[in-house]
């Protein structure tokens, strides 16, 4: 791959590393790499957690390439297209995923944090935000759809009208992000924060982020219906009864992933 770099250790954490100098900015090479580093994430049965990071000290992702722009503006609907292809690859990952922001994160990097389900950011000049409005344009990377969806449709307007990129205390104030760290901390954070999801029962969170997902886009007696499938696949587990079994005895669990 040209713009990423995909590493898997041992303990089951991956990392996907942005690295495209001198901004990260996202063009159509990006956009496949990416989707095609989730497909290969989600047929990995051995990864537990997936950190996406930036190989740049003070940029996350910026946004769309705008250089093909001056080429020609029919190029814009296979850009906003591959976006969405690349981005719900990422949200289909059956682990968990963990975006760490050191730099800005602007535009599509805040799309690309976006489908991630944790945010981990460093205080200090980072920023997050989506500011298209500003050059009369519209987030087309999911962030009309994903923002609201995550901090609610006044807070996503604040940001989506006003072009506001904002640090990590506020982004973590709404629910943008889930930690503000201190930048010599992102590091240790994300990855104690990996550690502890790659500890958990992989059969149990990988059910659990498939029924949150697909239950946000249906009734609710479509969410019930999805935990009872679930519970009932779980509960023919291994893991499940070693988890049961470890908490009577009192005892830490081992699991197995079967």
């Amino acid at each position: 791959m040209e713009r990423l770099r995909l590493t898997i250790g041992d303990s089951g954490i991956a990392e996907v590393v942005l690295d495209r100098p001198p901004a990260n900015a996202i063009d159509l090479v990006t956009l496949a790499e990416v989707k095609e580093a989730a497909q290969a994430l989600s047929l990995d049965r051995s990864v537990r957690v997936v950190l996406l990071k930036s190989a740049l000290e003070h940029i996350f992702a910026g946004g769309f390439d705008l250089d093909f722009l001056g080429e020609s503006w029919d190029e814009i609907l296979p850009m906003i297209r591959a976006f969405h292809e690349a981005a719900n690859a990422w949200v289909r990952i059956p682990s968990p995923t963990i975006a760490v922001i050191r730099g800005h994160a602007a535009g599509g990097g805040c799309e690309l944090a976006l489908a991630c389900d944790f945010r981990v950011m460093a205080r200090g000049r980072a920023t997050i935000g989506v500011p298209e409005v500003k050059l009369g344009l519209l987030p087309s990377g999911g962030g009309t759809t994903r923002l609201p969806r995550l901090i609610g449709r006044a807070a996503a307007l604040d940001l989506l009208l006003r072009g506001r990129l904002i640090g990590a205390d506020e982004a973590e104030r709404i629910g943008l992000i889930n930690v503000a760290t201190e930048p010599q901390d992102l590091d240790r954070v994300a990855q104690e924060l990996a550690a502890e999801l790659a500890a958990l029962p992989p059969l149990a969170i990988r059910e659990i982020k498939r029924c949150v997902d697909l239950g946000l886009d249906g009734p609710l007696s479509a969410g019930f219906a999805l935990e009872e499938r679930g519970n009932l696949a779980l509960a023919a587990t291994a893991d499940a009864r070693e988890g049961v079994a470890a908490f009577t005895e009192r005892r830490p669990p081992r699991f197995k992933g079967a």
